[in-house]
């Protein structure tokens, strides 16, 4: 708990152990909130040396008993709050439980001497391994409103292979990560979707680079047991403005960009009677 308070305080150990007025160096602070020594070698520490070290990152010896209650968000809010907030930058503002994840992992990354460049890569797998975490879905009922994407493709206005992915995905009870985890290419083995990109197709916000290809929806098909034809109809609604039309007896296809009117659509209708096949007798 100490060293998480620390890390929340954004105080190194170096710094947290000349605060201390108690004889205490870097090392020993370390070994402290560790714990031992070496793995065969724990280290028992004075209460008096215990209660500085508390007072140093903002916890009091009654807030240490209370961790083991289960305790330790909330105190950990109290220190974010005693401390009060970041200076304000453009973007969305933090939530205060998102503003102390931001402050710990930070600080733990300072003294732990992670690259700026490699922290991109890292944070992707922390995010991976939060919705690996998360319980699986219950299949929603019918009955009940699937939410909605938070924007249309700017495009086409459209989120048809949005809604469909999005719907279909709940109804099996699979993760992003799980359905990403299982989407490969049948020729090759490789993995295609990523949980992050697909997250994005659900909410509408891939950009114009990120559209899927054929590999991508014929994965998203096979996962979510969906009919391949159904996934790149919505796929040609949402990014190409591009509609599919069947005759009367389905055994002819037309492709129209853009949406027909009622006369339009009945001259398409005449178009696929007049080249459609004849009728075997």
């Amino acid at each position: 708990m100490i060293r998480v308070a620390r890390l929340a305080r954004g105080l190194s150990a170096e710094d947290a152990a000349a605060l201390a007025q108690v004889k205490l160096g870097a090392a020993r602070w370390r070994q402290i909130e560790r714990g031992y020594k070496t793995r065969d070698e724990p280290v028992h520490a004075p209460p008096r040396t215990l209660a500085h070290m508390a007072r140093v990152v903002g916890v009091t010896p009654e807030q240490l008993e209370d961790v083991g209650r289960g305790d330790a968000a909330e105190i950990l809010r109290e220190i974010l709050r005693a401390t009060g907030s970041s200076t304000p930058e453009a973007g969305p503002a933090l939530s205060p439980d998102e503003e102390l994840f931001r402050r710990v992992v930070t600080a733990a990354a300072k003294e732990l001497r992670v690259r700026p460049d490699a922290s991109d890569e890292i944070m992707r797998r922390v995010r991976r391994d939060l919705e690996e975490a998360q319980p699986p879905l219950e299949p929603p009922r019918r009955a009940l409103a699937e939410p909605e994407p938070e924007a249309p493709d700017p495009a086409t206005g459209r989120t048809d292979l949005s809604d469909l992915v999005r719907v279909h995905r709940a109804e099996t009870g699979l993760s992003l990560a799980e359905v990403a985890a299982r989407a490969l290419d049948p020729t090759s083995g490789e993995h295609v979707i990523e949980a992050d990109w697909l997250g994005r197709l659900e909410r509408a916000e891939l950009g114009p680079a990120e559209h899927p290809e054929y590999p991508q929806l014929d994965a998203l098909a096979d996962v979510l047991g969906l009919d391949p034809g159904a996934v790149q109809e919505a796929a040609g609604v949402q990014f190409m403005d591009v509609h599919t039309v069947w005759s009367d007896d389905g055994q002819v296809r037309a492709v129209v960009t853009g949406e027909l009117d009622s006369e339009d659509l009945a001259k398409v209708h005449n178009l696929m009677r007049l080249y459609g096949r004849a009728p075997k007798r």
